[in-house]
């Protein structure tokens, strides 16, 4: 048990050294409007090409330190909460730091947590109710829209008969914007639709490690200059980055 919470101290920590959520969502809304402004074409990807559907799901009668408990297990932010078979809220990791440091159930400095504490506050007290939810036929630019709108950093995802059949959060969208879904930027007046290309570099460069651009050229059947276009782009976006070895040419690999 103690490992255990010393796990969670150590994510709480590292999650309040993260950028605030604010910022994220600036960002995911950002790379959005900045690609339409351009008259980039983005892909019309939807949520659910991306949501997470291996679903963990807690009660609202359930305690904090459960379901505390469950995300550090299983390496999750954020949960639906169901009374009976309905999902009614959601509740997440800074939903539960934020009640800890109110009522003072929590000192990192001493990697001390009250799970007695925890265990007298039920998820219904805490949990965001109701549910922001989205069709998982609409397109993740959608999804994007939605949490800058409602200022929230993850979504119920429904299907047409508005049955939960997964959820999406900021960092889904923010991937799937910046990686697999935006995959060529094309001018809207070509009238093309983005291609597969970066999923077939992506694929490569995974497998291979690190590439040289001649060497990608040739497995891609790409001309060398497109293929350099399409590497800039995605340096530019974080994704990939060029290395520049002392012998041999300039390589391509995934940015960690």
């Amino acid at each position: 048990m103690k490992h255990k919470i010393k796990k969670i101290i150590k994510k709480i920590k590292k999650r309040e050294k993260e950028i605030s959520k604010q910022q994220k969502r600036e960002k995911i809304h950002s790379i959005v409007k900045h690609e339409i402004k351009e008259g980039y074409v983005p892909i019309e990807t939807p949520v659910k090409n991306i949501m997470s559907t291996n679903l963990k799901v807690v009660e609202v009668g359930q305690n904090l330190r459960e379901v505390l408990e469950l995300l550090g297990d299983f390496e999750i932010t954020g949960v639906p909460v169901k009374q009976g078979n309905k999902v009614v809220g959601v509740i997440s990791d800074t939903d539960i730091m934020r009640v800890m440091r109110e009522k003072n159930l929590i000192d990192t400095k001493k990697d001390f947590i009250d799970l007695e504490g925890l265990e007298n506050i039920k998820v219904e007290q805490v949990m965001s109710s109701p549910p922001i939810t989205i069709n998982q036929n609409e397109r993740i630019t959608d999804a994007s829209d939605l949490m800058i709108k409602h200022k929230i950093d993850r979504l119920i995802v429904v299907d047409d008969n508005n049955k939960t059949v997964g959820i999406i959060t900021r960092e889904d969208v923010v991937k799937g914007l910046t990686a697999e879904f935006f995959l060529k930027a094309v001018k809207k007046s070509e009238g093309n639709v983005i291609n597969s290309n970066v999923d077939l570099l992506l694929s490569i460069l995974r497998k291979k490690g690190s590439v040289g651009i001649n060497t990608l050229a040739k497995e891609m059947r790409m001309n060398v200059k497109d293929l350099e276009d399409l590497v800039r782009i995605l340096e530019n976006k974080g994704i990939v980055e060029v290395v520049y070895p002392l012998i041999g040419g300039p390589k391509v690999k995934v940015k960690t």
